[in-house]
């Protein structure tokens, strides 16, 4: 602002300057002082505001001239006529003149009416501009002047179609748009890529001047009509096709086709050649990657792009003309023979198969001859034992020859697959596995002999098994689980396992039994045995189940003898309570016995195994000392560590409850035994831990059950134990069991020693949360204001000796265990009151703000309480409706940190824009200064409909 003297100078030069304005009218003026160009007023080009006002700050109005116009005048011609090239100050007549060829939808009479300071939104259009055509004549409407500026390739539809339908335009469904794509990018193809240029959009201004360009990427020319000499139109090998624009090409069209014999290289032995190869390939089998069929591309991108893409599933790997990783030339078995394609050897049988560069043998008639890497291996080979002539090709390959030197008809040969299937001689096969084989039983000679595998020999276990598949009758009794030899039964035929004492005894249709253990042998029609091992027993070979347990003596439940039941016998095997061993499965006794594989087993001695006893501790089940003979054990005796380890049962061990006498419901005071809560009948000893706890009927059920029982009977519990509620509705803190243990732990009130996978620490009413981070609280909250598992300011809550239940308690009367009572006047009252007033105020009935209290901390309560903030009679319950004129962002941003005292930055005020005083501004706090610990300044508030000017502020204390 001027001063008060210097205001009266520019008083009197204003004057003087209007009154030498009055003198010089209707008098020539001298001549200007600035030679004036377009520059003087405007930038060339114009500058653009880039949005519908004009910039008062650089001349900037709403328009594209950067993408129309350059800094020389006749770049203006274009839109504005020869007129610009002579323009004189004088034009500033608020008129902007357009040529009419523009069709400027906003043009009047008199020219486009200048309103660059308050410009229409949007502005006009033009039609009729030949810069904006598809190139052929069609006129398009431009966007309207101002609008974003055009950009590629989005902006190219704006006047081109995206593709003409006309000719072979790349459109949908069409050859060029299937390989080019249907969007601009295929337009560079054929015609100048105008989309890398400084000015994407500047070839417009040839519209109309000049003929469409066609410029071929990737060489080539056009003329009359026809592409010439273009890669795409060409079988790929030098050899072009002239197409004419608009027609049409086949695959034949460029490449040929194979019944004229017209494809390039050795094309017409592989697709036209079914006498010698059995089939025919289509272009599929050696350009998968290209096409599905003979007729149909799967991957333009690989089609006409330069290269020759040769895939397929027998070709391989072709280098530099040559097929050297080709199934279709191979011995079949992983070896490659190496052809040209452009090679004119004649191949044969034994071009493949039978020419192996180390052969084990000389191949007869294409056999192949490599060296047997043994059954199962890729390279098996038993060949050499199967051929000797050609003819024999055909007894396992029948489906593909019928005398060796031919292929048949079809698909068997180079199909990757060794295609075998019985001929002259008959056999099944599975894998690499003959069975039923015609020569190998010399036609039923030979009994049950078994399937063989390609690239095996036979030996003993070949026909008759060996101790893990001889399971013929009761030989797994005797060779799988005792162990015997043959030669135990067998003596007089063999020796051990494998060497013969008497080849004259074996395949002589006989069975020789003979051994120093065999006394009787019934023969092959009773096949009744009786033997030093089996006692007085005669068991006969093909009812293995007379051989059991029970035919010697007292067992299981399914031999002769039927369970044993003495001593503690019936407690494992049919008792609730027991392990419940299976009484129909010998190795139910070797839980406790020796097995009946050990060499002790059947001498006719009671055997126990190693580590059991009658008396004492019994292996690893019952830790402690047991009696066989004195009945049931205790719970105790298994979960408790006072008298020895803990048992461990099924692989697991019981769980530890040591602690339930003294820091559990046993307790002094709870004094509860373990019946109380548990079935000690029910079974539980079944190898899953934790799936039965063997609770009474009455504590199952719902969730919580157990805990319930009690802690919500006034008869049985008490105090602050009665109606104890769960901390969450659902997830960790919904049952009893998250917190705490009734078993008892070390810490106090049976509370879990890990949390949330965190060690806890609680030894009484004042330790729910530590320095450490282990309190009961803590390992658990992680968004919490404060004693968070990560660690938050803990000192400043409350003192963190203070009982937290007192503020959040295990058993409030609603809501869930420890959640506060969550009401405005639960932290402060309602409405806060200030602590330092002019004069004494008093409340608490109704009327008078009968829920406020005082705040704890200075400055806060403010003028809560003056007349007209909030209404006196208001009520906790009536939540935010008393806040929201000066707290409009309600809950959402209600910070809630404890205590206010030591958190007054968390203050904020967000006054209802509804209050504002005018539409200039909105309602306005001048924010508060509020800090911990220090002096505050309150603000006052101004603009609001309630004051119309600053008021005072708002605590008289700070």
């Amino acid at each position: 602002m001027l001063s008060k003297y210097k205001g009266r100078c520019f008083l009197v030069l204003a004057l003087l300057v209007l009154t030498l304005m009055q003198l010089s009218a209707g008098k020539a003026q001298a001549a200007p002082q600035y030679n004036y160009d377009c520059s003087f007023c405007h930038t060339m080009p114009p500058l653009d505001s880039g949005t519908v006002k004009k910039d008062p700050n650089t001349g900037a109005v709403p328009g594209n001239h950067a993408g129309h116009a350059t800094s020389a005048v006749n770049s203006c011609v274009t839109c504005h006529g020869n007129q610009v090239s002579s323009y004189a100050m004088g034009h500033r007549n608020k008129t902007i003149e357009l040529a009419d060829g523009m069709g400027y939808s906003r043009k009047i009479a008199a020219g486009f009416v200048n309103q660059t300071s308050v410009p229409p939104n949007p502005m006009g259009t033009c039609s009729t501009a030949t810069c904006h055509s598809n190139g052929k004549g069609t006129l398009r409407a431009t966007p309207a002047w101002g609008s974003a500026a055009l950009t590629v390739p989005g902006g190219c539809s704006a006047c081109h179609d995206v593709a003409p339908s006309t000719g072979n335009h790349p459109t949908a469904g069409t050859k060029h748009g299937n390989y080019y794509g249907l969007g601009t990018g295929s337009c560079v193809k054929c015609h100048t890529d105008h989309s890398v240029q400084a000015k994407p959009f500047a070839h417009a201004t040839s519209a109309g001047h000049r003929a469409i360009e066609v410029k071929f990427a990737g060489g080539g020319s056009f003329a009359a009509n026809q592409c010439s000499n273009v890669y795409c139109h060409s079988n790929g090998r030098g050899t072009y096709t002239p197409p004419t624009w608009g027609g049409t090409l086949t695959c034949a069209g460029c490449h040929g086709d194979a019944t004229t014999n017209t494809l390039s290289g050795n094309h017409a032995k592989h697709v036209n050649n079914a006498a010698f190869l059995g089939t025919n390939y289509g272009c599929v089998e050696c350009h998968s990657s290209t096409v599905t069929n003979d007729t149909t591309i799967s991957s333009f991108a690989n089609h006409v792009n330069q290269t020759k893409d040769v895939a397929g599933t027998r070709v391989g790997t072709p280098v530099s003309g040559t097929c050297s990783t080709s199934y279709c030339h191979s011995d079949g078995k992983g070896t490659m023979k190496s052809v040209t394609w452009t090679g004119s050897t004649a191949l044969t049988c034994k071009s493949c198969h039978g020419a192996d560069a180390a052969p084990a043998f000389t191949s007869v008639a294409g056999e192949p001859n490599y060296t047997n890497a043994g059954a199962d291996q890729p390279r098996a080979n038993s060949h050499k034992n199967h051929v000797a002539s050609a003819a024999d090709c055909a007894s396992c390959h029948a489906d593909t020859t019928a005398n060796g030197t031919s292929i048949k008809a079809g698909g068997f040969h180079t199909n990757s697959t060794r295609d075998v299937k019985a001929g002259a001689r008959s056999f099944t096969v599975v894998g690499n596995t003959c069975s039923a084989v015609s020569c190998h039983d010399g036609n039923g000679i030979v009994a049950n002999v078994p399937a063989v595998k390609w690239g095996a020999s036979l030996g003993c276990s070949g026909c008759h098994g060996n101790s893990s598949t001889l399971t013929t009758n009761a030989h797994a009794a005797h060779v799988s689980t005792k162990g015997y030899t043959c030669d135990t039964c067998h003596a007089a035929t063999v020796s051990g396992n494998t060497f013969f004492v008497n080849k004259a005894l074996h395949g002589d249709a006989t069975v020789e039994v003979a051994g120093a253990s065999v006394t009787t042998w019934g023969g092959t029609a009773t096949k009744t045995c009786a033997t030093s091992c089996h006692l007085s027993a005669t068991p006969q070979w093909n009812v293995p189940a007379s051989g059991a347990c029970g035919t010697c003596h007292t067992a299981l439940s399914n031999t002769a003898g039927g369970l044993i039941n003495s001593n503690a016998h019936t407690a494992h095997f049919t008792a609730a309570y027991g392990p419940g061993f299976n009484s129909t499965l010998t190795t139910s006794c070797s839980n406790c016995h020796t097995s009946n594989t050990a060499s002790t087993h059947a001498d006719g001695t009671l055997q126990l195994a190693g580590g059991m006893n009658k008396i004492g501790t019994c292996s690893t089940c019952h830790s402690q000392s047991t009696n066989w003979t004195t009945g049931r054990v205790t719970c105790e005796s298994c979960h408790s560590t006072a008298g020895g380890p803990l048992s461990v049962i099924g692989g697991l061990t019981a769980p530890d409850k040591t602690l339930a006498a003294t820091a559990g419901h046993g307790k002094a005071g709870v004094a509860q035994a373990c019946s109380a809560c548990h079935d000690n009948s029910s079974a539980h000893i079944n190898g899953i831990a934790g799936d039965q706890k063997r609770l009474l009927g009455v504590l199952t059920g719902a969730a919580n059950q157990e805990c319930n029982y009690c802690h919500t009977n006034a008869a049985k519990v008490t105090g602050a134990a009665l109606n104890v509620k769960v901390h969450q509705a659902t997830g960790l803190g919904a049952k009893c069991s998250d917190c705490h243990n009734a078993h008892g732990t070390t810490n106090a009130m049976m509370v879990n020693g890990t949390i949330n996978g965190t060690a806890v620490s609680f030894t009484g009413n004042n330790t729910f949360a530590n320095g450490a981070r282990t309190g009961v609280c803590q390992v658990c909250h992680t968004t919490t204001q404060y004693f968070t598992k990560a660690g938050q300011p803990q000192a400043a809550h409350v003192d963190s000796t203070t009982n937290c239940l007192d503020c959040h308690a295990h058993n409030p009367a609603t809501g869930l265990a420890f959640v506060p009572p969550g009401g405005c006047d639960a932290c402060h009252g309602y409405p806060p009151a200030p602590r330092q007033t002019i004069s004494a105020i008093s409340f608490g009935v109704q009327g008078s703000w009968s829920s406020a209290r005082f705040e704890d901390y200075s400055g806060g309560g403010g003028a809560h309480i003056v007349a007209g903030h909030i209404k006196k009679d208001a009520k906790p319950s009536e939540g935010w409706a008393n806040c929201l004129p000066c707290h409009k962002g309600s809950d959402a941003s209600h910070a809630r940190a404890l205590p206010i005292r030591t958190h007054v930055e968390s203050v904020s005020v967000d006054i209802d824009p509804q209050f504002r005083f005018s539409g200039d501004a909105l309602a306005t706090y001048t924010s508060a200064t509020l800090v911990s610990g220090g002096t505050n300044k309150s603000g006052s508030c101004f603009n609001v409909s309630c004051h119309f000017k600053p008021t005072a502020k708002w605590s008289i204390e700070r």
